[in-house]
């Protein structure tokens, strides 16, 4: 926590920010939204909204790259274990992790887990012509990622991608001796108790609500391009959750690594993971301040966010956000269904979520 007496949220203007998603839906802007507050005490308010109406319980959405944290937290998991070191080349744990330099004349410098964990290893993500030959396997996404050129030498730019995140599974279930998909859940989800949070949204619990827009290359149909889609399991922006275990993940965060009792990270290693490692560091092609820690984003060091400081979060290409600001003592999930939607309505609501406060 960042302040022992954290600033009051104001009902009414609380009410006004779910007012805001309720009108995203209600005006045809959004099929579904879903808004959650919660604070270090507990949940204060979660609401799905659809175009027939309030969803009580929330179904599954896809979370896309709020994944990505997700799987930063298993990898400082193992860090604080002692199973691997942030600055060890890649290659001590991953001996055919050998992409070619930018070049494609001399070999790169060595990549680390921390360039990977910061988008600053030059990783590519697989253009659409990748996967209109067939559906791919993990493996075989992990193979492309090994050989494929860099964009750029190792720690000279910033440039987000999801396909390294496999990299990252692959390197847990080396590690742990366990598969990817099974050391989330026996290591974060079970102990946080997210009982909703999956790879595969046909299990047991609620329903998956469709992926609207576009996935994929155009042209082909989207009922098989999700499904190639969970195939893939991505470590990158593959799960399925609701509001409620994603703001469970929230105050594990905001507890400093430890929720209900249960603590599946020691505070050292959370401040370290959320901390700002980027600076320095442009975005390649913009050359903005990227302003990323170890998996999380940090959006009050960006200019455009009434976060605090001290805010970490991510958001998806679906349209969700997951925003823990331990300042102001919130966590904050936003939710939609639709790829590749625009983060205009993410936006609206989280500013009026921080309407609330004094």
């Amino acid at each position: 926590m960042g302040q022992s007496q954290p600033p009051v949220l104001d009902p009414g203007r609380l009410d006004r920010a779910f007012d805001v998603v309720a009108r995203q839906v209600a005006d045809g802007r959004a099929t579904y939204a879903a808004l959650a507050v919660a604070r270090h005490d507990g949940p204060v308010r979660s609401t799905a909204y659809h175009r027939d109406g309030e969803l009580d319980p929330p179904p599954r959405t896809l979370i896309a790259s709020v994944t990505k944290p997700i799987t930063a937290t298993a990898v400082l998991q193992l860090v604080e274990a002692g199973a691997i070191v942030l600055n060890e080349p890649l290659t001590t744990y991953l001996p055919e992790f050998s992409p070619r330099s930018p070049d494609d004349t001399r070999a790169p410098g060595p990549i680390t887990l921390w360039h990977v964990l910061t988008h600053t290893a030059g990783l590519t993500d697989a253009p659409d012509e990748f996967f209109l030959s067939g559906v791919p396997s993990p493996p075989t996404m992990l193979e492309r990622i090994c050989r494929d050129p860099l964009r750029f030498a190792p720690g000279t730019a910033y440039a987000y991608t999801s396909d390294s995140f496999y990299v990252l599974s692959a390197l847990i279930e080396r590690t742990s001796g366990l598969a990817y998909a099974e050391y989330l859940r026996a290591r974060i989800f079970e102990p946080l108790g997210m009982s909703t949070t999956t790879f595969d949204p046909s299990e047991p619990g609620p329903p998956q609500l469709p992926l609207e827009g576009t996935l994929g290359p155009a042209g082909l149909p989207q009922d098989l391009v999700v499904a190639a889609f969970i195939s893939l399991a991505m470590p990158g922006g593959g799960l399925w959750s609701t509001p409620q275990d994603l703001v469970r993940f929230g105050m594990a965060m905001l507890g400093r690594g430890t929720l209900d009792g249960t603590r599946i990270l020691g505070r050292p290693f959370l401040d370290l993971m959320t901390r700002e490692h980027t600076a320095g560091i442009g975005e390649l092609g913009t050359g903005r301040r990227p302003g990323y820690g170890l998996g999380w984003d940090r959006p009050g060091l960006q200019g455009h966010s009434p976060a605090s400081p001290s805010a970490f979060g991510h958001s998806g290409a679906t349209g969700s956000y997951l925003l823990i600001d331990p300042d102001n003592d919130l966590v904050i999930v936003y939710l939609r269904n639709e790829w590749d939607v625009s983060q205009t309505a993410m936006h609206e609501a989280i500013q009026a979520v921080y309407g609330a406060l004094p």
